[in-house]
């Protein structure tokens, strides 16, 4: 299994590790290793969470307030539609879904 992100997903993860570049040192080593960790469980077994809004699916981080949204899309491959931030714009990344 492999996961693959939409380049809107991969520039929210992007943004968020540039910001917590700036916030102290070492946070975006942790942030980077967190949201790897996420990755791992979610293709370690996919459905393991429960679909919501259809098809999707949610990952959380277990310590930074982010959130992968993604669909078992092949029996090999996850789409990542969002890493969405838990408290900012909740939804935001729903016209994503209609692309696919």
């Amino acid at each position: 299994m492999k996961a693959s992100y939409d380049d809107e997903a991969f520039e929210e993860a992007m943004d968020a590790a540039a910001w917590y570049e700036t916030q102290q040192e070492g946070l975006v080593r942790r942030f980077l290793a967190e949201w790897k960790k996420a990755e791992s469980r979610m293709v370690a077994d996919p459905e393991i969470n429960s679909p919501f809004e259809g098809d999707l699916r949610k990952c959380r981080f277990e310590v930074f307030p982010y959130t992968l949204i993604y669909r078992i899309v092949e029996p090999d491959t996850l789409q990542v539609l969002a890493v969405m931030h838990q408290s900012r714009r909740p939804g935001y990344w729903k016209e994503r879904k209609k692309d696919c």
